[in-house]
């Protein structure tokens, strides 16, 4: 904990720890790479490898410039919040990081547990990452915490988010080792957690967790929530959560893009407006999920 108590007030990124006023604007969830199954080979990933060569150098030909755009708008910063195995190396993030001059935020943590037979899952010992099902608690508490506080995968590159997620209204009960997992590590370290969360009613499963842990609201960024803020009803418990310090995010999760009035956004755009009406638009983060 000393290592942390002298970066109080610091970013973790994929370039080392930053003032936060470095940052400018910060996209809060967003992917540079994402591989879960391999659909060449009809397997599913389980092990964090470096990235070919290929695929390097696909991503610094296509990410690096939409990132240096980023630049104009006063943006400098994302958090990329995919979790292991599914991740990029350490060193790649850093290469794209330096070579776009822009910040990463790397995460640690857990994806929600997938339904068989649905994406990827074609077994149900790769519902989640198999590493996540069988590892007691307090091991992967230990795996979380010293990715954030010595680095990942044996780098100096230090995780600097805790990813969680869960797939409907009340959590599983993997789902809930995860979270109580994330929270151990949130508190032992300091970083911020930020969550899939895309059914109503699952931003009380989650946080109701988070707060018996003991984690501070005020760390924790509730993801996916457009539907959320849209909907009368559970804008109601979301502004509930926020007066008690939690944070929301809407993202274009689920949003039709091919509307050409543009009427898919109005909900999400009244939803926004109740939240700044009721005072706490300090509470919302914005990012497009996008990889």
């Amino acid at each position: 904990m000393t290592m942390m108590k002298s970066m109080s007030g610091k970013v973790l990124t994929a370039r080392g720890p930053v003032e936060p006023s470095s940052l400018g604007r910060v996209l809060m969830h967003e992917h540079l790479h994402c591989d879960m199954y391999n659909w060449a080979m009809q397997t599913f990933i389980e092990k964090e490898a470096p990235a070919s060569p290929e695929r390097r150098a696909y991503l610094l030909k296509e990410a690096v410039p939409h990132l240096k755009a980023c630049h104009a708008h006063d943006c400098h910063a994302y958090c990329d919040v995919t979790m292991p195995p599914w991740r990029c190396w350490p060193d790649l993030y850093r290469e794209v990081a330096e070579a776009a001059d822009f910040h990463i935020i790397v995460a640690t943590g857990f994806y929600r547990e997938v339904e068989v037979g649905t994406y990827w899952v074609k077994k149900p010992e790769h519902r989640m990452w198999p590493t996540a099902i069988s590892a007691p608690l307090e091991a992967l508490v230990e795996f979380c915490s010293k990715e954030i506080l010595e680095g990942i995968r044996g780098s100096p590159l230090r995780a600097g988010v805790i990813k969680l997620g869960t797939s409907a209204s009340e959590m599983t009960e993997l789902e809930k080792k995860t979270f109580r997992i994330g929270a151990r590590a949130q508190k032992a370290t300091g970083v911020h957690i930020t969550t899939h969360c895309t059914r109503l009613g699952a931003e009380t499963s989650q946080l109701k967790i988070l707060d018996q842990e003991g984690v501070d609201l005020r760390r924790v960024v509730i993801g996916h929530t457009a539907w959320h803020l849209s909907d009368p009803a559970c804008r109601k418990v979301c502004l509930d959560w926020m007066k008690r310090g939690a944070n929301f995010l809407p993202t274009n999760l689920g949003i039709p893009t091919k509307d050409p009035d543009g009427k898919q956004w109005e909900g999400l755009i009244a939803g926004i407006h109740r939240v700044f009406d009721a005072g706490h638009g300090d509470k919302l983060v914005f990012g497009l999920d996008s990889g």
